[in-house]
């Protein structure tokens, strides 16, 4: 069994708990692009976007707008209310992570989505147990570092009282998986084929479903 040697089991959320249609995320950003001029019609580069590392780095080169006027622009559009007719959890987690609370697991979910997607999201698992979930959100309003920097990571080890070699990270995207290295956790990747995504040599397996952590 993958997880038996951790005593905590830490989750990315989007992507990873909780699907959000591709119809969305390709509707949202293109309307934000559009709204300030932008002629990116590539859905490779949204993708690229929404997934990887370093997303001011692509809104920089890749769109050719400054972050913080898009990003200011993006909330705007991506609220709640709307991603959530898009959003559902997959539906491996609810039995998943039951069955991993049943094996006395500590559980967490670190997401670098803001506070009110994060709710939003948490709330699709309905009765899946955590023990702690920690939105990074803004660094203004979370005092932590957007994925990768590992500050929030290790505040939740902290919390949880667990060390780094006790714990095991399954995420979805190359950031999560420099997020890991970051921390130095463990990192196993989940790949749903939902997309394309460039990975390092810092996973110990690829798995498709939670189900192959038990």
């Amino acid at each position: 069994m993958i997880i038996s040697k951790y005593k905590h089991i830490s989750f990315d959320l989007d992507g990873t708990l909780v699907h959000t249609a591709s119809e969305y995320r390709y509707r949202v950003v293109f309307k934000t692009l559009n709204d300030l001029g932008s002629g990116v019609k590539s859905k490779s580069l949204i993708d690229k976007f929404w997934f990887g590392a370093n997303r001011d780095k692509t809104i920089k080169n890749e769109f050719g707008i400054l972050p913080q006027k898009f990003w200011k622009e993006f909330r705007k559009i991506d609220i709640p209310e709307k991603r959530s007719e898009y959003t559902e959890a997959y539906n491996d987690v609810e039995s998943t992570l039951k069955k991993i609370k049943r094996m006395n697991k500590l559980i967490s979910i670190i997401t670098g989505s803001l506070p009110g997607i994060a709710k939003m999201e948490i709330k699709k698992l309905n009765d899946a147990p955590y023990d702690y979930y920690l939105s990074i959100g803004e660094e203004k309003d979370s005092g932590f570092l957007s994925k990768p920097s590992p500050g929030s990571f290790n505040y939740v080890m902290d919390k949880l009282k667990v060390m780094p070699k006790d714990t095991l990270y399954i995420g979805n995207n190359n950031e999560d998986e420099l997020f890991a290295k970051n921390a130095g956790v463990d990192f196993i990747r989940l790949d749903r084929k939902e997309y394309e995504s460039n990975f390092g040599n810092y996973s110990l397996a690829t798995i498709h479903s939670l189900e192959e952590l038990l």
